[in-house]
């Protein structure tokens, strides 16, 4: 007896460690990757809380059920029969699988209590796709640029010349070219809210439609401890039932009743409560994101965006400069300056904002207004040189009209001469005009 105690002590020690280290490096990781800096152009707040924070919680609650599961006791069964008497393995494996609550009558069968753990490795999955797909649509050149900006934030005066220089030279050479960045990073958000919709819809079914509504039903949170009536404890039953009848193939043409604890309900209706929250707070967060982001298609919420402080020794008018700045760029050229900006401080972007005024980038409108002027006028010195050659063809066909008019009214109104026939010699006429 004292020999299997003390190995059993033993065991309990040895478990206690493998939590403890489990633990460790979970929280390990979920420390590096949380303070790692997203710095591309199709990632923010919304995924960040996806792909690091849920799929992480999602993959640690799985690792903590899991080596529950397989280091403890999972559930408890007494016969209706003999409390006293031992329930056999292959009894309470049936009854893992197939424990019912009766209620009025009815029974409503707990089929998730067995495999539900592992719908968070599934969602940890899920829940990465977001990140999947805007690394395969991210653009790589402003990715590189945020990404230096990133590593030269904290430098001094005389390296953040060369900061405002690059980021300069990149709005200039790729201006009025990241409409593509603005459309794929609402895609992305959509994305999210998507797979936050079919992470409700999933555990609904998994929870036999009851966590929809879940959080709202159990408010204000008003346990009964003694007979077990309120929501939660009615999605997850700690007391239920469990029957073994003739189709169950393990009894002998009779049936068997018990009474099962279910130890990780009190678990489970813990961290179902606190997923429930925390998905709709990714979700709203996501959606007011892509309100925020549609928004931009509003001059004047375009103009607040790219409001900044301006430095003491400044001269020219903010509102100037970012009118014109905003005036002659596109909607994604305004989202990249704000996603620059956060990587500046107020007086380094200060000096883009300008710079970019007084470029020829930035001035691209006028340009292109004027070669449109351009086109316009030589189109108009090529109507009226037309028009010019039609007129004088005209009216040299009409001056040549009007003088053979007037040659043939000079022709009918010219006398005639008499006119003079000689006659040869000889002629017969001229002897008989003789005679």
């Amino acid at each position: 007896m004292s020999r299997g105690g003390g190995n059993k002590q033993g065991d309990k020690n040895l478990n206690l460690l493998d939590i403890r280290y489990l633990l460790e490096t979970v929280v390990r990781g979920v420390h590096t990757q949380i303070n790692k800096v997203t710095t591309g152009p199709l990632d923010g707040l919304p995924l960040y809380l996806h792909y690091r924070c849920t799929v992480w919680a999602m993959f640690g609650g799985f690792l903590a059920v899991f080596h529950s599961w397989y280091h403890r006791d999972n559930i408890v069964c007494v016969s209706h029969f003999n409390a006293e008497t031992t329930v056999r393995e292959e009894y309470v494996n049936v009854c893992l699988s197939y424990p019912f609550l009766q209620l009025d009558g009815k029974r409503r069968y707990i089929l998730f209590y067995r495999w539900v753990h592992w719908s968070f490795l599934l969602l940890a999955v899920l829940f990465y796709l977001p990140r999947k797909v805007s690394k395969n649509l991210d653009n790589a050149r402003c990715k590189k640029l945020l990404e230096d900006l990133n590593k030269e934030a904290a430098t001094y005066e005389e390296e953040e010349s060369k900061v405002v220089d690059k980021v300069y030279r990149y709005m200039v050479f790729n201006i009025r070219t990241h409409d593509d960045v603005y459309m794929k990073y609402i895609l992305v958000n959509a994305i999210a809210v998507g797979v936050d919709i079919c992470t409700f819809v999933f555990l609904n079914f998994v929870l036999q439609g009851r966590f929809i509504l879940y959080g709202y039903r159990s408010f204000p949170f008003d346990r009964d401890p003694e007979n077990f009536t309120d929501f939660m404890s009615q999605t997850f039953p700690p007391f239920v039932s469990c029957e073994l009848t003739v189709a169950n193939q393990l009894v002998n043409r009779r049936t068997e009743m018990f009474g099962c604890h279910l130890i990780f309900m009190e678990l489970y209706e813990k961290i179902f409560m606190g997923l429930w929250l925390w998905l709709i707070v990714i979700m709203s967060i996501t959606i007011c994101q892509i309100i925020f982001l549609l928004l931009l298609q509003v001059p004047s919420v375009r103009l607040l965006l790219l409001r900044f402080s301006k430095p003491v020794h400044a001269t020219t008018k903010r509102s100037l400069v970012i009118e014109n700045v905003a005036r002659n760029s596109r909607v994604g050229d305004v989202y990249v300056l704000y996603r620059l900006g956060q990587y500046l401080s107020h007086a380094r972007f200060w000096d883009v904002m300008v710079r970019l005024e007084n470029s020829q980038a930035c001035n691209w409108r006028k340009s292109e207004e004027s070669n449109k002027d351009r086109i316009k006028n030589e189109e108009s010195n090529k109507e009226r040189i037309k028009n010019e050659e039609s007129n004088k063809a005209r009216n040299f066909t009409s001056t040549e009209n009007q003088e053979q008019k007037t040659q043939k009214v000079k022709g009918r109104s010219k006398p005639h001469k008499d006119t003079i026939v000689t006659f040869p010699e000889d002629s017969p006429l001229l002897k008989n005009a003789k005679d």
